[in-house]
């Protein structure tokens, strides 16, 4: 249970950063303006590192690594496809 619970939190933080990191980047498209480079840069970047430590309590430290970059990767990739997918779903709502 308390596995889970350190999985779904590392999760969760994880992910936060790489949502931090990429609403922080100058052409991200969720937001009229990006947020500020530097707080949300650094921001980004320690939930991402919060999230690998909670990996490796449950983990070995290289697989917590390896899990922390998967997660970002996949969401790095996914955020732009969504933003364009929700453009056009408010594009056709009109």
């Amino acid at each position: 249970m308390v596995v889970t619970l350190v999985h779904a939190l590392a999760l969760a933080t994880t992910s936060a950063g790489a949502v931090s990191l990429y609403l922080a980047a100058p052409c991200q498209q969720w937001l009229p303006r990006p947020l500020s480079a530097w707080p949300g840069r650094v921001a980004g970047t320690l939930a991402l590192s919060a999230g690998w430590m909670l990996w490796s309590v449950v983990l070995h430290p290289v697989t917590a690594i390896f899990t922390s970059l998967i997660v970002s990767m996949a969401l790095f990739t996914a955020l732009p496809f969504a933003a364009v997918a929700r453009a056009s779903a408010l594009a056709w709502k009109i």
